[in-house]
């Protein structure tokens, strides 16, 4: 597993180092999450660039309330 070298403020790393918090397995964790957040801030922009399948407006409030009609909700 490679190293990777990692800078905070001095003040930062004193709070850390007194609450005996794993620095390595956060600082992991904050990469997967920044990268999920990446991945899927792609998706949406693909997805919004996409054409419109459709030019039909959709009443999604009427047809919520359909639906809650027909289930007795």
């Amino acid at each position: 597993m490679p190293k990777v070298n990692i800078y905070v403020p001095d003040v930062l790393y004193d709070e850390i180092r007194r609450t005996d918090l794993p620095i390595s397995s956060i600082a992991q964790q904050a990469f997967r999450d920044a990268l999920s957040a990446r991945a899927n801030a792609d998706w949406v922009a693909a997805a919004r660039s996409r054409p419109a399948r459709t030019t039909q407006r959709v009443d999604t409030v009427a047809l919520m309330d359909e639906v809650r009609d027909e289930f007795g909700a």
